[in-house]
């Protein structure tokens, strides 16, 4: 398996100068950057879920903050309700500390994350003691930390795991697959953001992927963010406008007029941050397909780089999937300003 989330293990503090800063984005749920999906129809029991990514197939995710050094409130895990429609009345779910899923997936993926709260982790404030309430009327609720960004930017990367104990109120059914999460917070990097994409792909045409060819010839995406997956890499997450494509590697189907998004195909750019060029692509949502990314290496000379002033880049890379050709993918990105 490929390793998930590039440089966990080296994290070297902030080696970058921090651009872009906004104010800090949480409710990563309400964004599209993280979806749950727990799918359950009518006339089943409504479900409480933890799911915190778009495929729901992994229960990780980065929540990229500002580097600032004030405490602020940053939502750490959404629990949602499925099945059942919005919320009858106020829900109240606790969530208790959960080391031992930390620990499967430090083994898995071979990170050594250190559960936030342990001995010498930087401090927070777990807020309402851990009970999440889904507001009557809403589907969503969130785990609250009080915490100062910075602390958490250094040599060792603190993740948040918690899991659902219990649900207070009776009728409801707690996911046995989508009941915990665990939340790293990093800060946003220099690539971190809003931007405007024009895409071509080709050699995917037998398989109803447009092949849209031509040297400048591309089609338009419109708007798709670029958010921190780790200190050094970024990964796309969808807008409003976009919001079905998740965080998955997007493309129009045969004749260019709707637009799709590969299954379990996430990928993730690691850049250099000084030179400000794709040195390296992942994949942080495998399955049997085992679906890769890598940079074209016959890209032109002016791909793959990062313009440090106006943050407009062209990425040149190319997906492979077990007994398919290469898909080629060229993805222009024009930035707009901080997500």
């Amino acid at each position: 398996m490929m390793k998930k989330n590039i440089l966990y293990k080296t994290l070297m503090g902030l080696a970058f100068v921090m651009l872009s800063l906004s104010g800090c984005k949480d409710g990563f749920y309400d964004d599209y950057s993280a979806q749950a999906v727990d799918n359950h129809g009518k006339g089943q029991n409504a479900m409480i879920s933890t799911a915190v990514t778009s495929s729901g197939q992994d229960e990780f995710y980065v929540n990229a903050v500002d580097g600032v050094e004030t405490e602020i409130e940053v939502d750490l895990i959404p629990v949602v309700i499925s099945g059942a429609g919005l919320a009858k009345q106020d829900i109240h779910v606790k969530l208790v500390v959960n080391q031992d899923s930390l620990d499967t997936y430090n083994t898995v993926n071979e990170t050594e994350y250190v559960l936030a709260g342990s001995d010498g982790s930087p401090a927070f404030t777990l807020l309402d003691d851990g009970v999440v309430t889904i507001k009557k009327g809403t589907e969503v609720g969130y785990l609250k930390a009080k915490l100062i960004p910075s602390a958490y930017f250094g040599s060792t990367a603190y993740a948040f795991s918690y899991k659902i104990e219990s649900v207070q109120e009776p009728g409801y059914t707690i996911s046995g697959n989508h009941n915990f999460g665990i939340v790293v917070v990093l800060p946003k990097n220099q690539w971190d953001g809003a931007y405007k994409m024009n895409i071509q792909t080709s050699g995917w045409g037998a398989y109803g992927i447009s092949d849209i060819s031509g040297a400048d010839k591309g089609t338009d995406w419109g708007n798709i963010n670029l958010a921190t997956t780790g200190q050094y890499s970024v990964g796309f997450s969808a807008t409003s406008d976009n919001a079905a494509t998740g965080n998955g590697q997007v493309a129009f189907l045969a004749g260019e007029t709707s637009k799709t998004s590969f299954g379990a195909a996430n990928p993730n750019f690691t850049l250099d941050p000084v030179a400000n060029t794709l040195v390296s692509m992942f994949n942080s949502n495998q399955d049997g397909r085992h679906r890769d990314f890598r940079p074209n290496p016959a890209a032109p000379a002016d791909h793959n780089v990062v313009d440090p002033v106006t943050h407009n880049v062209t990425f040149d890379y190319i997906m492979s999937q077990d007994g398919r050709p290469d898909q080629y993918i060229v993805a222009k990105m024009t930035y707009k300003g901080p997500r």
